[in-house]
């Protein structure tokens, strides 16, 4: 679970930086690494706007080689926690309000910040240098090579093509 504790927040902005294991943004260690989340609370009355850039080391797969390489990865989110009176007015116009209860001591962050991530590392995972290999197209034997008699269970339908010329 990652979360940071707004007890003691005063009203005015304030910025973080926490080194959150992958475990605590439910992330998968052997592909995750080195993670930072730098978030920027803007307190006011009854409502805290939470700013995460959250950056990690990850490991992938190229897609163009099947090759592992390191990538740097970078994600950016912004929500909006409030009262439950402007959450729920504000439920249509904006997916990022989520209910600030008045007893609540903490912020959840571990969904925000690990949907981040998730959502930064690129669809097209291409390795460095991997777009100056030369990839093989043909596999097996040329056609050019085989027998170019007709398979027997085609000859019905070649002696059709010949009644139409």
């Amino acid at each position: 679970m990652f979360a940071i504790g707004i007890e003691a927040l005063k009203p005015g902005v304030h910025e973080r930086t926490f080194r959150p294991e992958a475990e605590a943004l439910e992330l998968d260690p052997s592909v995750f690494r080195d993670v930072d989340v730098s978030a920027r609370l803007d307190v006011a009355e009854a409502q805290i706007l939470v700013s995460l850039t959250v950056r990690a080391q990850a490991i992938l797969e190229c897609d163009r080689t099947l090759r592992s390489f390191d990538q740097r990865i970078e994600g950016t989110y912004c929500v909006l926690f409030s009262c439950a009176g402007f959450a729920s007015a504000s439920k249509n116009r904006c997916n990022e309000v989520r209910i600030l209860a008045p007893s609540d001591r903490v912020l959840d962050l571990t969904d925000v910040a690990r949907d981040t991530i998730l959502l930064a590392v690129p669809a097209r995972r291409i390795a460095p240098g991997a777009e100056d290999i030369d990839i093989p197209t043909t596999f097996g034997v040329s056609q050019g090579t085989q027998d170019d008699s007709i398979d027997p269970r085609w000859e019905a339908l070649g002696a059709l093509k010949s009644q139409k010329d």
